[in-house]
């Protein structure tokens, strides 16, 4: 039992990461509100999807995952707390998955709980946020401390220039509104979170002044900084150009990991 939520799986099958709790813990009561449609992307055994149903009251969670023994450890958390109605489990490929059962144009938050880097999921997480609102991705990454900033900023512009591939959503802006450090995961590298709305300017948070761009953050909570008007390059915790799950910074001079 963590936070009043009961939990149970295979540690021999499955991962489970105590340090996490921090997030979990801020997931589940400040992040998400009572009603909200929300897509987890990457559920393994419930670690996002259980907090959002039992504290943050969300209306459903769609739960992506592709481990068979996450999913039915998933699927006996649900039951076990009482809230295996207010989820469907999606076993597979959540890009695949999202697609089949018609999430685009559905949700109104997106949890891309995938480490590394949960890259590879920003296509699909954008296309499920409602055409009429958007709505709030919350990306995860393991992200060395001095590039903080770089990430941030590629981010927004990454997920903008997805976002403007839909024509009905060129008044769309992309807003990095915090940046949350969850854990340790090598010397001078941490597991952060950034929360993103993507959406329509009209309903941006706090009616930011963004000085007429279309992205960019906020830092300490108010003062808006636009993401740069250069080219921005991918940061060495970008996902490898050959697609696979790696990053540049675990890679010596010779390429290998």
């Amino acid at each position: 039992t963590e936070q009043g939520i009961k939990q149970s799986f295979d540690l021999t099958r499955v991962m489970f990461s105590r340090g996490n709790i921090t997030e979990k813990i801020r997931f589940g009561q400040k992040v998400v509100q009572q009603g909200e449609v929300v897509l987890d992307m990457y559920a393994g055994i419930g670690y996002y999807t259980l907090p959002a149903l039992v504290h943050g009251k969300a209306k459903h969670v769609y739960a992506c995952e592709w481990n068979e023994h996450a999913a039915f450890a998933l699927r006996y958390n649900l039951e076990a707390n009482g809230i295996d109605d207010k989820a469907t489990v999606l076993e597979g490929d959540c890009r695949v998955v999202a697609r089949e059962h018609n999430l685009i144009d559905f949700c109104d938050r997106v949890s891309l709980g995938l480490l590394p880097s949960c890259e590879g999921g920003w296509e699909t997480a954008v296309k499920a946020l409602r055409d009429v609102s958007g709505g709030w991705l919350h990306v995860h990454a393991n992200v060395p401390d001095r590039e903080i900033d770089a990430w941030k900023f590629w981010i927004c512009t990454s997920l903008l220039s997805l976002v403007q591939q839909n024509p009905s959503r060129q008044g769309w802006v992309v807003l990095c509104t915090h940046l949350e450090r969850v854990k340790s995961f090598a010397p001078m590298i941490h597991h952060y979170v950034a929360d993103v709305y993507v959406g329509p300017f009209d309903l941006r948070p706090d009616q930011v002044d963004m000085n007429g761009v279309q992205a960019g953050i906020l830092r300490h909570g108010t003062e808006f900084q636009p993401c740069p008007q250069q080219i921005i390059e991918p940061p060495s915790c970008a996902l490898s150009s050959d697609g696979k799950l790696n990053q540049k910074w675990m890679m010596n001079e010779s390429g290998d990991l």
